[in-house]
């Protein structure tokens, strides 16, 4: 199992609304009863009445249910993407363009291009 980080740096990631962040906890509302991502683009609450917890199984655990506009249970998109471009990008023999490899995960290049350095911190050139 994994263990949240301390308070204020969930919060300052939860306030932030930083992806890096999310699938390493989940923040619980006392006041609605529910779990979101940190990444959440939901309205915050007060700091006062969240929680921090290290995956959505403790959370459910406490008595929060999952949010329907992050949907905290599920594997992103943009992750499972950026996974197959690694996968593609490892297994080709000869170099692919950006416009190979965006095409074939089903993305823009220029968006894709951005996605996949927030995630990997590094281009897929590199």
């Amino acid at each position: 199992m994994s263990t949240a980080p301390d308070d204020d740096t969930a919060w300052t990631a939860f306030e932030a609304r930083d992806r890096a962040w999310d699938g390493r906890f989940v923040v619980g509302v006392k006041t609605t009863g529910i779990y979101c991502k940190p990444s959440c683009p939901a309205r915050h609450p007060k700091r006062e009445n969240v929680t921090f917890h290290p995956d959505p199984a403790s959370a459910r655990a406490a008595g929060f249910r999952a949010c329907l506009r992050c949907t905290p249970d599920e594997v992103g998109r943009d992750r499972i993407a950026v996974a197959a471009a690694i996968a593609l990008l490892e297994a080709a023999e000869d170099r692919l363009s950006l416009d190979q490899v965006a095409a074939k995960v089903g993305y823009a290049p220029h968006h894709f291009h951005r996605l996949f350095k927030r995630a990997t911190g590094v281009t897929p050139a590199a």
